[in-house]
């Protein structure tokens, strides 16, 4: 057994180097092992391939961006607009628009995060294609504070929706320093 696996340690580095062996065990044995990680990746065993020219690696998706200044008085169907990118991996984020533009199909996770201003409120959507799918209510009738609140949600998204921070009943007013909305692709 110990010769079995010496001889297997000792073949395998030629077996997988991109010189083909005249040796029919070898060529056998390569067709194999391509053969057994392709069904890997295939079935999500293996979360990318290597770089070997017949796979290719999935896009990297993700932005992080916040406010620059803070929002005043924001109407209700207003679009909260994050001025100041922190990150933009894809460039699927538009920061005049307040915009992100999925470059890819795939499930998406999204997190924002409001803080209200001193004493005020900011109820808040996350908005897909124009719809509103998730929520996230600021709001504390007592408050004398900053109120911070955060929600996280999972789209999945074709190539070219348009995802934003909407608000859904206004006015919102949100304060600059600890608001921010973030995305990746999974």
């Amino acid at each position: 057994m110990f010769l079995v696996l010496f001889a297997l340690f000792m073949i395998l580095p030629w077996a997988l180097s991109d010189n083909v062996s005249t040796k029919p065990g070898l060529k056998i044995f390569r067709d194999e092992y391509k053969s057994v990680t392709a069904a890997c990746l295939d079935l999500g065993f293996a979360k990318k391939a290597c770089h070997s020219g017949s796979f290719t690696e999935k896009q990297v998706v993700a932005f992080d961006v916040r406010l620059v200044s803070n929002v005043n008085n924001l109407a209700t169907n207003g679009r909260v607009i994050f001025g100041t990118v922190d990150l933009n991996e894809g460039k699927g984020y538009d920061p005049s628009t307040g915009i992100f533009t999925a470059p890819t199909e795939g499930i998406y996770v999204f997190d924002w995060t409001t803080m209200t201003q001193l004493g005020k409120y900011a109820y808040t959507s996350l908005v897909v294609n124009g719809k509103m799918k998730s929520w996230n209510h600021c709001y504390d009738v007592n408050s004398k504070t900053y109120l911070a609140c955060s929600k996280m949600t999972v789209v999945k998204l074709k190539r070219g929706d348009k995802v934003w921070i909407g608000v859904w009943s206004g006015p919102a007013n949100i304060y600059t320093k600890y608001t921010s909305f973030s995305g990746y692709n999974l």
